[in-house]
């Protein structure tokens, strides 16, 4: 899904959607930098619920193995298409 989002991140660049897959508990963002597109990162999509609205927001991935299960997600959706 490339939909033309930029989204800035705490390290105060901008980063262009280039993908998100949804998975149990959330979506993997996929991301690439509009000014450098070999720099990419992966963030988790979360919901915070509260009485007047949801709100989404973007978290680091937690260690290593949740980057690569987020890649092995990636890979496999674009080898069918």
């Amino acid at each position: 899904m490339v939909n033309n989002t930029i989204i800035p991140l705490e390290d105060n660049e901008n980063y262009a959607v280039i993908d998100k897959i949804e998975t149990e508990g959330g979506f993997y963002v996929y991301l690439s930098n509009i000014k450098d597109n070999e720099d990419i990162c992966i963030r988790k999509e979360v919901t915070k619920q509260n009485a007047e609205n949801d709100e989404n927001y973007l978290v680091p991935l937690k260690d290593e193995g949740e980057v690569d299960h987020a890649l092995n997600l990636l890979i496999e959706k674009n080898l069918k298409s």
